[in-house]
């Protein structure tokens, strides 16, 4: 791991130390089984994610980068590497740096992230500060009703679960709405999405999230059964 002393405050720096500490951390052993539980979709350095993020972490302390265009920058050269801890790698910094981010994020940077070697994993990774924006930027919502309505099934995702773990906070009108344009999607990954969402608000709101499946006949039978999940367990 980088050692404090060696921290580098220069962005540039902070990548190039961030690269070569992850390639120095690489085991070819453990990168075959994960590039198979990703589907070989992507080579694999086989750095676990607590590692890869404690990198990415002490590559770039706090102050550094300064500025959204700098950490769009850093993110945007970890993409065009191609194994998959480089990509996730981008993810934890722009989520680590959520707070140096703003609106203009949605205008011209997100959808790159979400539709460039799109998978599950660097999409949910995502969510963090997807959600974040959204809370803190009043009328971005717009986006996320743009990207229900893509023909790119990833940012149909995003838009889902931008909501996750916010609790109270979740807007249900916003919920409600997403989830009923794509209620027939039977798109595994977004009908998985609209399931997880709904079930998520129900640890908060089971009474709404029953009511809203039981309008909604229209919903896969994998978004039904997802949703109902928690309400189910506590049932029985």
């Amino acid at each position: 791991m980088v050692p404090k002393s060696q921290r580098l405050q220069n962005p540039g720096q902070g990548l190039v130390a961030l690269v070569s500490e992850l390639n120095l951390r690489a085991d070819p052993v453990r990168a075959v089984p994960m590039a198979a539980y990703m589907r070989n979709k992507f080579p694999c350095l086989g750095i676990s994610a607590p590692v890869r993020r404690k990198v990415v972490t002490d590559s770039f302390p706090t102050g550094a980068p300064t500025c959204e265009s700098e950490v769009v920058q850093i993110a945007r050269e970890l993409f065009h590497k191609d194994k998959r801890e480089f990509h996730l790698a981008a993810i934890d910094l722009l989520v680590l740096k959520r707070k140096l981010m703003s609106i203009d994020f949605f205008n011209s940077d997100a959808e790159f992230f979400l539709t460039t070697h799109s998978w599950w994993d660097s999409v949910d990774a995502l969510r963090p500060l997807i959600g974040f924006l959204v809370r803190n930027n009043p009328g971005s919502e717009r986006f996320m009703f743009d990207w229900i309505k893509s023909e790119n099934m990833w940012l149909r995702r995003s838009a889902l679960i931008h909501q996750l773990t916010q609790k109270t906070n979740t807007d249900s009108k916003r919920l409600g709405e997403l989830c009923t344009i794509v209620a027939g999607d039977s798109e595994f990954f977004v009908a998985k999405a609209v399931g997880w969402a709904l079930r998520d608000y129900s640890a908060t709101n089971p009474l709404w999230v029953a009511n809203y499946v039981a309008q909604h006949p229209e919903l896969t039978p994998l978004a039904r059964r997802e949703a109902l999940k928690r309400i189910t367990r506590l049932k029985q």
